[in-house]
């Protein structure tokens, strides 16, 4: 899908959890929402078709980080809802129409951080979505009340509501949901573990290793010679997988300190920007490497990289479904794709 954001590049992306829709972010400052499937039609112009219907979300500054509600406990489909983080720390929540009509696809809520935002996720079991940015906070909003765009009426006012925050002393890296939502896990810059905090406990806080050491008494082993960039849980949420700035990816049992594989092969320093995602079987790992311009593809099971999916520029952000084999990708070749290879 070629020049997804005109002549800017595109920063991140991610797919509805029907996969029919993709969600890309972009340095000029908009959401672009794609029904990508339009590109699959016989015939060279169909891929500039599927780009010139899509609909551009203003979010008034670039664009770093995406994800659509998820479907949760109870419901039958996710909450038409997607999220964006920008680099103005402003968080904006997006109605997302299936049929990409203009009049539905609105924002209908808005915060800020006071720094930039890292990354966004959406609970898999309640109406939760949370922020985190380079100011060192997470933000958990519940969100609920989704108007019905496309009666001609709002019905009722949408809602959302702050009902936690989380303080450290750097940075917010990564952060993902685990344990089917009940936990939340994320990586602070210059620490040595992983942090989860209880939903169902007040938030009860644990840390574990990521040295695969775990803490005597309330010492970590402080040293390391890397920070975690991109964390994000198997599809059984047993697991999570956390790229990292040192050329080596981690896959850990969740809330331990147990480190299940090393992944190698790949090329990341600290001035990268790694990016780390599951097949939906739980069978590979997809991530990017520095100056290569190819989605890597390890085997969990023997840890050994069996393909480099090959583009044409660095790969910026990399988004695997969490139901099919569909991964999608954007590059600074200014294009977004969509890989439907089996593996």
């Amino acid at each position: 899908l070629p020049k997804m954001h005109g002549i800017s590049n595109p920063l991140c992306c991610s797919l509805h959890p029907n996969d029919t829709l993709m969600a890309t972010g972009g340095a000029d400052g908009n959401l672009i929402l794609c029904q990508w499937g339009v590109a699959l039609a016989p015939g060279d112009e169909s891929s500039k078709k599927a780009v010139d219907d899509s609909i551009k979300v203003a979010c008034g500054a670039p664009v770093i980080c995406s994800a659509f509600a998820q479907v949760t406990k109870g419901r039958g489909s996710p909450l038409p809802l997607v999220a964006a983080g920008c680099m103005d720390g402003s968080v904006s929540i997006i109605h997302c129409g299936l049929d990409l009509e203009d009049s539905a696809n609105r924002v209908l809520y808005s915060f800020k951080h006071e720094k930039y935002v890292k990354t966004i996720c959406w609970s898999p079991s309640e109406q939760l979505v949370a922020s985190a940015s380079a100011d060192g906070t997470i933000k958990l909003h519940r969100v609920g009340n989704v108007p019905n765009m496309f009666d001609g009426s709002d019905g009722d006012e949408f809602s959302s509501e702050l009902i936690q925050s989380f303080h450290f002393d750097g940075p917010v890296e990564a952060m993902c949901f685990v344990d089917e939502g009940n936990s939340l896990c994320c990586y602070v810059r210059e620490t040595s573990y992983l942090t989860y905090f209880d939903l169902k406990e007040e938030y009860k806080q644990s840390k574990y290793s990521l040295n695969g050491k775990p803490a005597i008494g309330d010492r970590f082993d402080d040293h390391v010679s890397f920070s975690v960039l991109s964390l994000q849980p198997c599809p059984t949420g047993k697991y999570v997988a956390a790229a990292t700035d040192a050329a080596r990816n981690i896959i850990m049992e969740a809330k331990t300190d147990r480190i299940v594989r090393n992944l190698y092969g790949h090329n990341n320093d600290g001035f990268s920007n790694p990016k780390i995602a599951w097949s939906s079987s739980g069978q590979y790992i997809y991530g990017n490497s520095q100056n290569e311009n190819c989605v890597c593809v390890w085997d969990v099971a023997s840890a050994s990289m069996v393909k480099r999916l090959e583009g044409d520029a660095f790969v910026r952000d990399i988004y695997s479904s969490s139901t099919t084999d569909t991964v999608a990708t954007v590059s600074f070749d200014k294009t977004a794709k969509v890989w439907l290879n089996e593996m």
